[in-house]
């Protein structure tokens, strides 16, 4: 029956089932970027079957490395769509791995600055 109904109710319907971390997922999702049910079955089950794998911890967020073509808004995003699987902890810790996998350029010189002057 479910099948019989258009993408915009079974999107509708579908988003009544999400809570934590997969509600949290879809707020992420970038406006426009869905256009179907089959769009959304396909980007929900790749990002949360690689979440089926292990189970994200802290230690997740460090193997999270900026690579060299890779955007600063890219690397954001990707770092974001990680930490929001990972178990809440303190900020410094989350900013510290942020850091850590940061390539070294202008960014990265004005975010250790203020920890180089102490």
């Amino acid at each position: 029956m479910f099948h019989s109904y258009t993408d915009r109710i079974k999107c509708k319907v579908f988003l009544t089932t999400l809570i934590d971390s997969a509600q949290r997922w879809f707020e992420g999702l970038a406006p426009q970027s869905i256009h179907s049910f089959k769009d959304f079955q396909k980007v929900f089950l790749h990002h949360f079957s690689r979440s089926k794998k292990y189970k994200k911890t802290a230690f997740s967020l460090f193997e999270i490395k900026q690579s060299l073509k890779e955007s600063l808004r890219a690397y954001i995003r990707r770092f974001k769509r990680v930490a929001l699987d990972v178990p809440i902890y303190a900020t410094e810790t989350k900013t510290t791995e942020f850091t850590q996998g940061l390539r070294e350029g202008e960014f990265f010189r004005s975010l250790t600055k203020k920890v180089r002057g102490f």
